[in-house]
């Protein structure tokens, strides 16, 4: 017999305005990239930095189902939730865990690596003059095999979110919108992080990025 479901908050607000401000900025990346708008990539990777070095600090001190320790497992964790549908999390389960994880560490290397980018014809990163020529170039090369990654990344977090809807009838894009989803009664109260954490944790992630630029 089914346990009976109930709607329950599991995202904070936080948490959803990274990831549709990331979504945004990703997009405003591809776009203006294509269309040779340089300066505007620029700052829009610099706002990816931003909320990237914003979602790794609220991984770790930020609400319950934000925080790394309670989504990401091992292998036993992926195969009991591949087998039986079983996640410690409301929130992501074990494979959505690592995508998070691999979508962070992908995007940090690209807007690190954009820094020190320099193609020599229309487009030098802030910092490409502090690094040698050997160094800038490398950083070059993986900034645009990254992006293929990037894609691919995206392509597989938007397919698994139609085939969670499709096949398993599982919306996961609502929760991200309104922060609440149906899930069983032997779920637990959600622990929330401080709205004023969030806030104080974005300003620390801009603050560090602008020492990083005018001052380093």
């Amino acid at each position: 017999m089914s346990q009976a479901k109930h709607l329950i908050q599991i995202w904070d607000l936080p948490t959803r305005l990274f990831h549709w401000s990331l979504s945004l900025l990703v997009g405003v990346l591809f776009l203006s990239a294509s269309i040779g708008a340089l300066d505007i990539h620029e700052l829009a990777g610099e706002g990816v930095l931003a909320l990237v070095l914003f979602r790794l600090v609220w991984g770790v001190l930020g609400s319950q189902t934000a925080r790394f320790s309670e989504f990401l497992g091992g292998f036993a964790a992926i195969q009991k939730y591949l087998v039986h549908r079983d996640s410690k999390s409301v929130g992501h389960n074990p494979l959505g865990g690592w995508m998070v994880v691999a979508m962070l560490v992908v995007l940090l290397v690209q807007a690190g690596t954009g820094l020190m980018a320099n193609d020599g014809i229309l487009f030098q990163g802030p910092l490409a003059h502090r690094v040698i020529g050997m160094t800038s170039d490398a950083a070059s090369a993986v900034h645009h095999r990254l992006a293929n990654l990037l894609v691919v990344l995206i392509v597989i977090h938007i397919t698994a979110i139609l085939l969670y809807w499709l096949v398993g009838k599982d919306n996961l894009l609502m929760p991200m919108l309104s922060g609440k989803k149906l899930v069983t009664t032997s779920v637990k109260t959600i622990q929330f992080g401080s709205s004023i954490l969030a806030a104080a944790t974005l300003c620390f992630a801009i603050l560090a990025i602008v020492i990083l630029l005018t001052v380093l």
